[in-house]
């Protein structure tokens, strides 16, 4: 969760003449002039170069809406010049969220966040980032928004029963708010873990027992970690910083400048995101109906193959590909029923998923069939994660082995592919739960 736009404080340093500073820098004088569609460009631009869509959330809007918000505390703009930089930002975002939504990430069903500003906080334009960023990475979002009061967060907390609360706390106001919020989802579910961001969060609170997340390109690595540890027990600076009857105030370095009529048009501009981010959501799910395998959750042969292609086309990529099959498979599919025959699938694909690396696609191309595209790999490196695959099935818990074949990826996606099940034939035919590399002289290697 990053610092939110409007907040006191000093804006993030960072170097101006840096490519993502001169974006930064370009970005913020279009929100000044109130060109959306020339901002929308500039972050176009930074994607093309290169920059990734977080990159650009934080090294490109960010820095221009802390600085938005300085002018705005400062009096230099009014309340509607704020509102509007706001909208128009929320418009990058809805194009960094598209391209974020591009990657084929499986959804992390059994993970659901839920993010909310705690009561009185109204900037939440890195709250509603950091939303962007856990969704488009698979997760289960359930985004509340701004000024969400304790009532409310416990009854979203209680019906939804998330993994994980965000609170966003980035003005400085009354801190018992917070507190309060924290005390009261501690009570209510223990087990849920809870994260910070925002400028205004008290240094007490930002320790090892409340993770605080300072910008979007650490908070899927802040998620996971937290996800995979222990609860977290209740601070006792908490019970000191209830309100318990007395709201603990902080003030306020400037007065809030209200606008009804900016208000109510910010309120349209945020509704109208939302309904494109809806567009969005669409989109990508008749793009996974066309490109996943609906029992497994991984890419389907017409995925891999476009990875495939996409890697033959870049020269410079390299890589490898491995084609795997289930040892045994019609026997369990006719012997213990379909049912099984798809669970064992969807085991296999998950042992699949577990050893192959980050970047790699790893894809259902057939009834029994799996394949990986390895970016970058070497035969050696791709032979290794192929015996890795084989490995886990040593045991025989599921009463089946697997068969892989290796092959360099050339600049010929047919050749390759066919290179690769010619090994994988080899390997069934050598005994079967064995890796073959077509490398020269193939080589034919032990799974266990």
């Amino acid at each position: 969760m990053t610092p939110e736009a409007s907040s006191a404080g000093a804006s993030p340093a960072g170097p101006a003449r840096s490519p993502a500073g001169r974006f930064a820098r370009r970005f913020g004088d279009l929100l000044r002039a109130g060109d959306g569609a020339a901002a929308t460009e500039v972050v176009d631009e930074a994607l093309a170069a290169g920059m990734s869509p977080e990159a650009v959330q934080v090294d490109v809007v960010t820095p221009a809406m802390w600085r938005i918000g300085e002018l705005w505390q400062s009096r230099v703009i009014s309340v509607a010049d704020e509102h509007l930089a706001t909208a128009i930002s929320q418009r990058a975002l809805i194009r960094l969220f598209e391209s974020m939504s591009e990657k084929r990430v499986p959804a992390r069903s059994r993970e659901r966040i839920l993010l909310a500003a705690v009561e009185g906080q109204q900037h939440t334009l890195g709250l509603r980032m950091a939303a962007d960023v856990l969704e488009a990475s698979g997760f289960d979002v359930l985004y509340l928004g701004e000024s969400v009061p304790v009532d409310g967060l416990l009854e979203s907390v209680e019906h939804h029963r998330p993994h994980l609360v965000g609170l966003a706390y980035g003005i400085a106001a009354d801190v018992s708010r917070l507190a309060d919020s924290l005390w009261s989802i501690h009570q209510l579910a223990p087990h849920t873990r809870v994260m910070l961001g925002g400028s205004a969060v008290p240094p007490g609170l930002r320790t090892e027992c409340y993770p605080y997340v300072t910008d979007t390109t650490e908070l899927v690595a802040a998620v996971e970690t937290l996800l995979a540890g222990p609860p977290q027990p209740l601070p006792p600076v908490i019970e000191a910083l209830r309100s318990g009857g007395t709201p603990r105030a902080w003030p306020r370095r400037t007065a809030i400048e209200t606008d009804a009529i900016s208000e109510s048009l910010a309120k349209t501009a945020e509704e109208s995101t939302e309904l494109a981010r809806e567009h969005v959501r669409r989109a990508r799910a008749f793009r996974d109906l066309a490109f996943r395998d609906p029992l497994t959750g991984l890419p389907n042969r017409r995925a891999f193959e476009d990875e495939m292609s996409a890697l033959v086309e870049d020269a410079t990529a390299g890589g490898a590909v491995l084609m795997i099959d289930v040892d045994g498979f019609k026997a369990v599919n006719d012997g213990q029923g379909h049912e099984a025959g798809d669970r064992l699938l969807r085991t296999i694909g998950e042992v699949i998923t577990r050893a192959v690396r980050p970047g790699d696609l790893a894809a259902r191309v057939g009834g029994d069939e799996f394949a990986v595209v390895l970016p970058g790999a070497s035969v050696t490196v791709a032979g290794d994660i192929g015996r890795r695959i084989c490995a886990e099935f040593s045991d025989g818990v599921t009463g089946v082995s697997v068969s892989v074949g290796v092959a360099a990826l050339t600049g010929d996606a047919r050749a390759a592919l066919l290179s690769a099940d010619s090994a994988l034939y080899e390997a069934k035919a050598a005994g079967r739960h064995r890796v073959v590399e077509a490398r020269g002289p193939a080589r034919v290697t032990e799974g266990r």
